[in-house]
């Protein structure tokens, strides 16, 4: 039977991904909109020629919010052109389209990206399809529990607009299995003479982040982001993302107490010449390398051949006619592309697992866990037991995966990021952070080690080995002037920018004898013996009138009662000192886990806005916000 000619509609997909969810989710929609009979294209916003908009009949934003409400990098230019004030208020109204956010509602700007978005289309003509979608990094199931339902509801409606013509089928409404077509072509070139894998530590970590700044040109190529990729003030540095430098490892010294549960590290690196620069409230990126074991036994698993080379380079079909083309050891493009033991895969993974294993039982299983209906199962297979790719690949032995498949579906290895727990004025050419080493158990007794903390937790000062690739990012909390109050409210490994912010000041005070205010800070932990991270420096500041004394210093030890005590108990407690602190222009600043935290103190603050100034629940979230938008309330926290 021949199956009709016909124009099929045209749907636009535009992502502005950091970290690379918004653009698998954009790709995610772009194969459902080709098995649902739409002509579909996907690529970063400012790939697209953001005057042709008006052109476009039907468009799909798919955005993710970082930080303290911050743009991804690769939709600034689409943005600021969107923002102009002399464009009219029809300019779009040609137009229709969809927004889905990704955003973490730990955050106070929680998906503010994806909402500033979808104001500005509307206000500039644009219908929208649907109502925007808002994925949610906290949620059991991860940004997925809004998106299933978003898109089933997305392509029903569109259906209604567009309805096929008779003799064309589309899958039912729940069927997500895509046709697959890769991203990168590889082409196997031999074994060269030269370095091997047991080159030694440095050497193979080296390899491997070149490796991964490589094979990033041919992921911008696959974005359209290359020609995006200049650094928007000023020189680009010569260390950073595409460039670690290899720091020197200090000091590197435990700070919990050897019989308590969790091992948190302070440690410090030597910037040497590098040039890296840093302010207090700045970030130390680490690029990590992973367990030689793992690696060895992810090689084993696929089949790979560590010392080949092959030349990666963008698919035709998606680069047009710009195609990079970068070649690299095998080794060590998985060492410094593919996270192998460390995050667990998207489903995605298992889509691609599924059409490359020939076992009808492990298909069906894969298949299962592809689909919205197997979300919850997948969930408890795959993130709440932390399944690693490797481990995955383990169980699914019959899956056989092409080098250019796992390019694609794999997690990658990204960079970890720490606050910088040092002043640059108490230490120049040195960087400090705080790491707390990710080793525990999941529900079925497995033991999970993080890849980047377990790795620098062995690190020797002194050793060849003992090197860190870095650099340094902007990080979203700055410290205001020294005549300012500061409410510092930091749990856990969350008082490591409050260290660099104190430390900062007292350097300043001895340096050019500056008055300072006197500052609260707000220190929680399990208990006062195991765990009070730098409490000797903290009395220091108390001591020398850094931090207010009496009351500068507050601490909830958790577990050192029978009734559990936390900071947010304490701002509670303290609701008095607070309240005059913020009459008195003080700015606050929360940092440490995403996971109820913020969102507690939040709530402790609203309370002490009620019970000293007299204010209804409704004026102190009003007041609260009101902080936040004057930039005197940031929030720093991380799932």
């Amino acid at each position: 039977m021949t199956v009709p000619q016909y124009e099929k509609t045209k749907i636009l997909v535009l992502f502005g991904s950091q970290t690379g969810n918004a653009q698998d989710v954009a790709e995610r929609i772009g194969r459902e909109a080709k098995l649902r009979q739409y002509s579909p294209r996907v690529m970063a916003m400012d790939a697209f020629d953001v005057r042709l908009l008006p052109e476009e009949p039907l468009v799909v934003f798919v955005t993710s919010t970082t930080g303290q409400g911050e743009l991804p990098t690769n939709m600034k230019h689409f943005w600021r052109f969107l923002l102009r004030k002399n464009l009219p208020a029809d300019s779009l109204s040609g137009l229709t389209h969809a927004v889905f956010g990704l955003g973490d509602s730990g955050y106070v700007q929680y998906n503010v990206v994806a909402k500033k978005l979808t104001r500005r289309l509307a206000a500039l003509g644009s219908r929208s399809v649907i109502e925007q979608g808002l994925g949610d990094d906290q949620h059991p199931h991860g940004y997925e529990a809004a998106l299933d339902p978003w898109l089933a509801h997305l392509w029903a409606t569109l259906r209604a607009q567009h309805p096929l013509p008779p003799g064309i089928t589309e899958p039912l409404p729940g069927e997500t299995a895509t046709p697959l077509e890769p991203k990168y072509r590889v082409t196997m070139l031999g074994r060269r003479p030269g370095p091997c894998a047991d080159a030694g530590a440095v050497a193979a970590l080296e390899e491997a982040t070149a490796a991964a700044r490589l094979f990033g040109q041919v992921e911008a190529a696959v974005a359209g982001t290359s020609r995006h990729c200049a650094v928007e003030n000023g020189p680009e540095p010569v260390y950073g993302p595409g460039q670690p430098y290899m720091a020197r490892v200090l000091k590197n010294e435990r700070i919990t107490a050897e019989d308590h549960f969790q091992d948190t590290r302070h440690i410090e690196v030597h910037l040497g010449d590098s040039g890296l620069v840093y302010m207090p409230g700045d970030l130390l990126a680490v690029f990590p390398q992973q367990r030689t074991s793992a690696l060895r036994d992810f090689l084993h698993r696929t089949g790979l051949d560590p010392e080949e080379w092959v030349k990666v380079e963008a698919a035709d079909s998606l680069a047009g006619t710009h195609r990079a083309a970068v070649e690299v050891r095998t080794g060590a493009l998985v060492a410094g592309v593919m996270d192998v033991a460390g995050a667990s895969p998207r489903r995605f993974f298992f889509e691609v697992l599924r059409a490359f294993t020939h076992n009808p039982a492990q298909a069906e299983r894969l298949a299962y866990f592809a689909s919205p209906a197997g979300r919850e199962d997948l969930s408890k297979y795959n993130e709440r037991e932390g399944r690693t790719a490797l481990e995955v690949l383990q169980d699914f032995e019959d899956a056989r995966l092409p080098l250019e498949w796992l390019l694609q579906a794999m997690p990658r290895l990204k960079p970890r990021y720490f606050s910088i727990a040092s002043s640059p004025r108490a230490h120049p050419g040195a960087a400090h952070i705080t790491a707390a080493v990710v080793d525990y158990k999941t529900p079925h007794r497995r033991r999970k080690r993080g890849v980047c903390t377990s790795w620098l937790a062995t690190l020797q000062p002194g050793s060849p080995d003992a090197k860190v690739p870095i650099w340094v990012e902007p990080g979203v909390m700055r410290p205001p002037d020294v005549h300012t109050l500061m409410i510092l409210v930091g749990p856990g490994t969350g008082v490591a920018p409050f260290r660099s912010f104190l430390e900062d000041r007292l350097a300043a005070r001895s340096q050019g004898g500056t008055a300072i205010v006197s500052s609260f800070l707000y220190f929680g932990c399990r208990n006062e013996a195991k765990d009070y991270y730098y409490r000797s420096f903290w009395e220091q500041c108390q001591g020398e009138g850094i931090l207010a004394a009496p009351g500068g210093l507050v601490t909830a030890f958790s577990r050192d009662q029978a009734a559990k005590v936390y900071v947010q108990h304490r701002i509670r407690d303290t609701s008095a000192q607070l309240w005059a602190a913020l009459q008195q222009g003080a700015v606050v600043f929360v940092c440490g886990s995403a996971k109820r935290m913020p969102q507690e103190v939040a709530a402790a603050f609203e309370r002490v806005c009620m019970q000293e100034g007299g204010m209804t629940k409704a004026d102190a979230a009003k007041y609260m916000k009101q902080l936040e938008m004057k930039g005197r309330y940031a929030v720093e926290a991380w799932s």
